[in-house]
């Protein structure tokens, strides 16, 4: 049985991995008879993945699924219509399995050593072990996503700060989640940029000051004490530390420039340098062969089965926002919200990231409100700008994703701190989303008076 388990996992690695770069591929060669090869993978992959799939992740995708089958059927929708509800976030799947190829020159290039020593050395008070654990889980989650969150916390353990348990786990998850308002690499932004059809560069500048000011909130939330302490003695690799930093900025610029000058969509580049950026990066630092085994082993054996219930959910979303949207459900949506709301861009705002937040404290993934809402609504019916409109989603899901108990986020710090992922979102991180909440809509607000938005 074991054998049987260990060829399906195999079999499900290789087929999730073939869809994402035929799907690139596909890209270029604009070929009808790999379009439909790609649809049977995607197919395939989505039925695997579901079998595979567990928690809160497989209920919501089988809901979206059930409830867009039923809407489809209902519609009586030709088959091309159900063809396209499958293809609807083909590429989003793809940059997400082949994004977590970019960890492997973050965790295998040798930086860990000189980022610990940097906790070490500075992070030798709890503002400054706060500022330090949440700007490294923001930077690193660019890069890496969820796994930004473990390499996080073994790093800061170096520091004489870790024994605060709140202190810890709030830095971790306020950090990580400030890169989910912005970063192209992460899977709310290649959502909501899906949905919105915002041009990423045009909403980066906007996107990153949010990201800023959340991140301001939780510091200063948190600052309670700041008693010096001597630094203990340790030697800094900067010239590492500088390079995790270039090769960074060089990502998120090559991703902008080749999206501005190719026309190609964000989402689509992230995917491209994914499978590019690492190989070229590992060979320029020497460490090639360190590459190629991470590929062959934790990529493949670990990382590429474990995106088993992401795929379910963004491939139910793409599914659904397709069905409502032949339906005309998401007509009656909107009409009924512009209507409870009186068409105030205000009270809008506050709708949509309020249910976001009150599903998400029960449990609910913000993809779920998401997917809805930028599905059936969009910039113009509101009034407001498509980069307004993908503003509002990111810092739904983002604060939505502080305070769901069965978030990834919330799950995987509440294992490293001991306590129960109820008391880190609800009671730990409760108070700051809804502060951090009410300053971004009042940034949003005067933004937008300002016509700035």
């Amino acid at each position: 049985m074991t054998d049987v388990r260990g060829l399906v996992r195999t079999a499900r690695s290789a087929a999730t991995f073939c869809l994402g770069v035929s799907l690139i591929a596909n890209v270029f060669l604009a070929s009808s008879m790999l379009d439909d090869l790609n649809l049977m993978l995607m197919v395939g992959v989505i039925a695997l993945s579901f079998a595979a799939s567990t928690g809160s992740s497989r209920v919501i995708g089988i809901l979206l699924f059930a409830s867009s089958i039923a809407l489809l059927l209902h519609s009586q929708a030709p088959l091309d219509v159900w063809k396209q509800a499958l293809r609807e976030n083909s590429y989003l799947i793809a940059m997400f399995v082949l994004v977590p190829l970019l960890s492997i020159p973050v965790q295998h290039g040798g930086y860990g050593e000189s980022l610990r020593e940097v906790f070490v050395r500075y992070a030798n008070t709890d503002s400054r072990y706060y500022a330090l654990v949440s700007s490294m889980a923001a930077f690193v989650g660019v890069l890496i996503s969820i796994a930004a969150v473990p390499l996080t916390y073994e790093v800061s353990r170096a520091s004489g700060c870790n024994y605060d348990e709140k202190l810890l786990a709030s830095a971790l998850s306020r950090g990580f989640i400030t890169c989910m308002i912005w970063a192209p690499t992460s899977a709310t932004i290649a959502l909501v940029v899906q949905l919105t059809g915002v041009d990423w560069v045009a909403f980066f500048p906007f996107a990153i000051a949010c990201a800023l000011i959340a991140g301001a909130v939780g510091f200063l939330m948190t600052f309670v004490r700041d008693d010096e302490a001597e630094a203990p003695a340790g030697k800094i690799d900067a010239g590492k530390v500088v390079e995790l930093s270039a090769f960074a900025f060089l990502l998120v610029v090559s991703v902008a420039a080749t999206s501005q000058l190719g026309g190609l969509s964000a989402i689509v580049v992230v995917a491209m340098a994914s499978l590019v950026f690492p190989i070229a990066w590992m060979a320029a630092i020497g460490r090639l062969p360190t590459y190629a085994r991470e590929f062959r082993g934790d990529y493949f054996n670990n990382k590429l089965p474990q995106s088993k219930n992401q795929i379910v959910l963004f491939a139910g979303a793409g599914f659904f926002a397709q069905s409502i949207g032949y339906s005309h459900l998401g007509d009656a949506l909107v009409g009924s919200l512009l209507h409870m709301t009186g068409q105030s861009v205000l009270l809008l705002t506050v709708a949509i990231i309020g249910i976001t937040l009150a599903t998400s404290a029960v449990g609910i993934h913000p993809i779920a409100v998401v997917a809805v809402v930028g599905g059936t609504m969009g910039a113009s019916q509101w009034g407001v700008s498509p980069i307004y409109l993908a503003l509002v989603l990111s810092i739904s899901w983002a604060m939505g994703n502080a305070l769901c108990p069965a978030s990834a986020n919330v799950v995987a710090v509440s294992d490293m701190v001991g306590q129960s992922p109820i008391k880190v979102s609800l009671r730990w991180n409760g108070p700051y989303v809804l502060v951090a909440t009410a300053v971004l809509v009042l940034v949003l607000t005067m933004a937008r008076m300002g016509g700035l938005l």
